[in-house]
């Protein structure tokens, strides 16, 4: 029986090596970051030494990939969660708020997230949740997932902040906007899109380059199942895996054991340099006439 919500410290993974293998080459999981199976009875917490529980999910559902965006990191940092203890639904609202910010060209802003979504508990679990009352940049969304909490490997905490710590249900989940709450009306109210009044960006899927609408992608229940095109593109264009490197999350070196600390920012970043074919896929880049509008 998979685990419900009261029980994260007995959720074990029943992830096979073969489902590993295949989920590592179709997401592109770097492998200098060391993806293995859990034992049969390792939980999700507490966490290797050096490692944390990467839910499948994250990937096929809320649609990220490995280096995070930036956006997700500051979100979770802000809020106090560790990444491994937000539900699908809660990191999949963080993923369709960045990229409708990204298709209006605009940079993706806390405040006005903070504005829409709530942070709350789900269980054992937290997740972000609309705020009632004010209207929803993303209403089209699922709203059950199974079978996700005993899917999941570890994976070399380089890939986040070294100060992303685990919450605990004691600390203050104080986050109300107060009174003097401010934020970018403009971008709120461009959020809250209309068919009525706008033309959504669009994708391309790979087999017959179709296009979907962003309205009708965020009603998918996983974005893998379409098989978007992220990677073609024009003889004169950069390498989108190389426009993608600057907005994602930093992977910390490995620094080898007895090395001195001043040596430690000498060592090789295990994000590829000079190959921008190698590096992870983006989450999805949007297109907005010809513009190629990246998370």
């Amino acid at each position: 029986m998979a685990p419900g919500k009261e029980n994260l410290a007995e959720s074990v993974s029943v992830l096979t090596q073969r489902q590993l293998d295949k989920f590592i080459s179709e997401y592109r999981i770097p492998l200098d970051l060391y993806p293995v199976l859990p034992s049969k009875d390792e939980t999700v917490y507490p966490f290797r030494q050096g490692k944390f529980p990467f839910y499948t999910r994250v990937c096929n559902f809320a649609n990220y990939r490995v280096p995070f965006s930036r956006f997700l990191i500051r979100v979770l940092r802000f809020f106090r969660v560790h990444i491994s203890q937000v539900n699908p639904f809660g990191l999949s609202r963080i993923n369709h708020f960045e990229i409708s910010c990204r298709a209006l060209e605009r940079r993706p802003d806390l405040d006005v997230f903070w504005y829409f979504y709530e942070f709350i508990t789900a269980g054992d679990w937290y997740t972000f949740a609309h705020r009632k009352g004010i209207p929803s940049p993303s209403s089209s969304e699922r709203s059950s997932l199974k079978n996700w909490k005993d899917i999941f490997f570890w994976l070399d905490d380089r890939c986040l902040p070294e100060d992303m710590r685990w919450r605990f249900k004691d600390q203050t989940m104080s986050f109300d906007l107060g009174e003097d709450f401010v934020f970018d009306r403009e971008l709120a109210h461009a959020l809250i899109w209309s068919q009525r009044d706008r033309d959504w960006p669009v994708s391309r899927r790979k087999r017959d380059r179709t296009i979907m609408s962003l309205l009708d992608a965020l009603k998918v229940p996983s974005f893998d199942v379409l098989d978007f095109d992220l990677e073609d593109q024009g003889e004169e264009e950069v390498p989108l895996m190389k426009q993608a490197a600057p907005s994602t999350q930093e992977i910390r070196p490995i620094v080898p054991r007895n090395v001195p600390e001043q040596g430690a920012a000498e060592t090789t970043s295990s994000i590829p340099q000079d190959a921008p074919d190698q590096l992870p896929v983006p989450p999805v880049h949007w297109l907005a006439g010809n513009q190629f509008l990246m998370m």
